[in-house]
């Protein structure tokens, strides 16, 4: 089981191999989505799965692709994927609608292994993702967690995680972007 303390390591070149097994295991995720669904900026055509694993390894390798990565042993059994708005520039657009500045920071999606789920592993991953943000200096920090409503909700689809999750790690609602998608922020401070 997965607890806070995991040891949480940032994606990046040395990690990529790590990230590629677990996405492979899964079929690139989400339809091949190699979670790059964000990257691209409003226009850009969509990819196809093996396009989308060469541009999430080439902006990875260029540093311009966070995540916090949860290993158990030499495996990575989640993530939570987070930046900056100009790596994540997808659906920026509903800021306009809620009266807010952008943040400093984005946390876009999660994803556990399907043979780890209701583990905590998400929850380790987003307080991982905090400890890399605040060593990166900090700033305002949303999530976009799903709208529940206290329905029951099943875990592959809640890529975005959960209301409560981000409560419990100091977020705070902001406002929503549709009826099942929640703007929460947060500010972390940089160490």
């Amino acid at each position: 089981m997965a607890t806070r303390e995991s040891e949480i390591r940032e994606l990046g070149g040395s990690t990529w191999p790590d990230f590629a097994r677990i996405m492979e295991k899964h079929n690139g995720v989400w339809g091949g989505c190699w979670c790059g669904a964000v990257h691209p900026k409003p226009g850009e055509s969509n990819r196809t799965a093996a396009s989308n694993r060469a541009y999430k390894e080439r902006l990875v390798r260029a540093d311009r692709s966070h995540a916090a990565l949860v290993y158990d042993g030499a495996d990575v059994i989640g993530w939570c994927q987070f930046g900056p708005p100009a790596e994540l520039p997808a659906r920026m657009g509903g800021f306009v609608k809620l009266g807010a500045a952008p943040p400093d920071w984005r946390i876009t999606c999660f994803f556990v292994d399907r043979d780890r789920r209701k583990e905590g592993i998400a929850e380790a991953a987003l307080a991982g993702a905090l400890r890399i943000i605040a060593a990166k200096g900090g700033g305002t920090v949303d999530g976009y967690p799903i709208a529940t409503g206290g329905k029951p909700y099943s875990s592959s689809f809640l890529f975005g995680g959960t209301e409560s999750m981000f409560a419990e790690a100091g977020f705070r609602p902001l406002g929503s972007l549709g009826t099942k998608k929640m703007v929460m922020r947060r500010v972390v401070r940089g160490r």
